[in-house]
C-alpha cells in the first residue's frame, strides 16, 4: 500500500496588499492629525468649478478618474461624498460647515501617462493635507483608468475613516464678544448710547438669506456687529461672537466692513449704511441686505435720530410735490431736496404734505418762494399690477459721497407680486439697489 503524502498548504493574508501611506506627504498644519480630523466629519465634497464639469461631460476619462475617487471615499466611510453641482448639500442644510471636508484632485498628463497625482483634504479652516501617488497611470486603449485609480489612491491613503465624533470637530476660527443678548440689551438701556447702536435683523428674503439677528455696539475703533442668532451652521456660531467691525469714513452712517462670511473667512469688501430704523448691507456682489432695528424701541427716550440722512425721490407734478420713502423722512426735523432740473448746487426746503407709514410713502412740497417749476412729468403712475417676469429698471442716487450726484440706473425683473412675508403691497424684484436709492421710482419701460 502506497504512502498518502499530505501537503499543507500556508496562506498568508495581509490586509496590507499595498504599500498604504497612513500620514500625509505633506500638510499645512503639522498639529492637526490626519485621522483625528477625518473623525470628526462626515461629508466630502470633490471640488469642480462650473468650466471643469462641462470638460469632465465632454471627455469621459477625466470623469472616470474623479469617479473612482468618489468611490474610493464612499468605501472609506463618508455619509456623502459630492462630485457635482447638484449633488452639494445645500448651506442651510449643514449645520456645521466643519462637517464637511473639500477634496481637490488634481494630475498632469503628459507621453500618455496621469502623473503628478494629488489628493488633497482642505478643512474648514483652510488646512491642507496632500498626498501623492507613489506612481504614474499609463493610458491606452485597453487600459481600465477608474480600477487603476482606485488602487492608485489606496496606495495614496488605504484606510477606512474613523467613525463620526462629533466632538472631534473642529471649530471655526473667529472672535468673540463674550456678550450675550441679555448684557447687550442692559448696555443698550443705558442713556448715553451711540444712535446707530442696538439690535437688528434681516429681514431680505431674495436669495434665501440667512435671518441673522446682530447687535451694533460702540468700541474704540468703530463698531462692532455682534451675532445673536439666525445662522444656517448655528453649530459654527455662538452668542456673542463678532460678525462685522465697521470703520467710519468720510460720510456720515456709512461703514466700510471687515464681514465674517458663514465660514468665519474676512470679506474687506462689505458697505454698510444706517437710515432711520435699518441698516443696509451691501455685499462685495452688490447685493443688498436690510436689517431692521428692533431694539431699543422707537419710543424710547435713549432712541434719537440719525441726524443728517439722505435717500432719493421723485416728481409726481410740476408744482413742487415729490414722492420718496416716509422711512427717509421719519423724525426729520428739516428737508432739503438738491438736484431739481439737474442742478445739485440749489438747495430748496420742502416740508411734509402727506404720509403713510404703513406703505413707507411720503408726499413732500418745495416751499421756497424762489421756486417755480419741476417742468413735464415724462411718465404715469400705473393702477394696475404688473406680472412676474416683467423687465423694470430703477433711479436713484446711491451712496452719493463715493458714487457722485448723478442719477443712478440698474435694471432687472419682477421676481414676486408679494414683497417681505407675502405683503402684496410690494413687489420683489432683481434690480440692485444699494443705500440711498430709498425712495427713488421703478420704472415697467423706458420713459419719453
Amino acid at each position: 500500500m502506497k504512502g498518502i503524502k499530505i501537503i499543507i498548504l500556508t496562506i498568508l493574508v495581509s490586509t496590507n496588499i499595498f504599500s498604504q501611506n497612513r500620514t500625509p506627504t505633506n500638510q499645512t498644519n503639522p498639529s492637526l492629525d490626519f485621522e483625528t480630523f477625518l473623525s470628526g466629519v462626515k461629508f466630502a465634497e470633490i471640488l469642480l468649478a462650473p468650466e471643469q464639469e462641462t470638460y469632465i461631460k465632454t471627455y469621459p476619462v477625466v470623469g472616470e478618474l474623479l469617479y473612482a475617487i468618489k468611490d474610493r471615499m464612499k468605501a472609506m466611510g463618508f455619509e456623502h461624498v459630492a462630485l457635482w453641482t447638484a449633488e452639494k448639500i445645500p448651506i442651510s442644510e449643514l449645520k456645521s460647515i466643519c462637517d464637511k471636508v473639500d477634496v481637490i484632485f488634481r494630475w498632469d498628463f503628459s507621453n500618455d501617462a496621469y502623473r503628478n497625482i494629488k489628493w488633497t483634504f482642505i478643512s474648514c479652516n483652510g488646512d491642507q493635507f496632500v498626498f501623492e501617488a507613489p506612481e504614474n497611470i499609463r493610458s491606452g486603449s485597453y487600459t481600465n483608468v477608474n480600477k487603476k485609480m482606485y488602487n492608485l489612491s489606496i496606495k495614496m491613503y488605504g484606510y477606512q475613516k474613523p467613525n463620526y465624533n462629533a466632538a472631534k470637530r473642529l471649530k471655526l476660527r473667529g472672535e468673540t464678544s463674550n456678550l450675550t443678548e441679555v448684557t447687550i440689551t442692559d448696555y443698550l438701556n443705558g442713556k448715553n448710547i451711540e444712535n446707530i447702536e442696538g439690535i437688528y435683523e434681516n429681514i431680505t428674503t431674495n436669495g434665501n438669506q440667512p435671518r441673522y439677528k446682530v447687535a451694533v455696539k460702540k468700541v474704540v475703533t468703530g463698531y462692532d456687529l455682534i451675532y445673536i442668532s439666525g445662522a444656517y451652521n448655528n453649530l459654527d456660531w455662538k452668542e456673542g461672537d463678532i460678525k462685522a467691525r465697521l470703520r467710519p469714513t468720510a460720510t456720515n452712517n456709512l461703514y466700510k466692513a471687515e464681514w465674517y462670511m458663514a465660514d468665519k473667512s474676512i470679506n474687506n469688501d462689505f458697505i454698510v449704511s444706517f437710515e432711520q430704523g435699518l441698516m443696509n448691507v451691501l455685499t462685495d456682489s452688490q447685493d443688498k441686505n436690510t436689517y431692521i432695528k428692533l431694539y431699543p424701541i422707537s419710543n424710547s427716550s435713549n432712541s434719537p435720530s440719525l441726524g443728517i440722512s439722505s435717500g432719493s425721490g421723485f416728481a409726481i407734478s410740476s408744482n413742487g410735490y415729490v414722492v420718496t420713502n416716509f422711512h427717509v423722512i421719519d423724525g426729520a426735523k428739516s428737508i432739503k431736496i438738491r438736484g431739481v432740473n439737474g442742478d445739485f448746487e440749489k438747495t430748496y426746503k420742502a416740508e411734509v404734505a402727506i404720509t403713510d407709514k404703513n406703505n413707507d410713502l411720503a408726499i413732500l412740497k418745495i416751499s421756497n418762494f424762489t421756486f417755480s417749476s419741476l417742468g413735464n412729468v415724462p411718465f404715469n403712475i400705473t393702477k394696475a399690477s404688473s406680472d412676474v417676469g416683467t423687465p423694470v429698471f430703477v433711479l436713484g442716487y446711491p451712496l452719493r459721497a463715493t458714487m457722485g450726484d448723478e442719477v443712478k440706473l440698474t435694471n432687472g425683473i419682477i421676481s414676486s407680486k408679494s414683497g417681505f412675508q407675502g405683503d402684496i403691497t410690494s413687489y420683489q424684484i432683481s434690480a440692485p439697489v444699494q443705500p440711498g436709492n430709498s425712495g427713488g421710482p421703478l420704472f415697467d419701460g423706458f420713459v419719453a
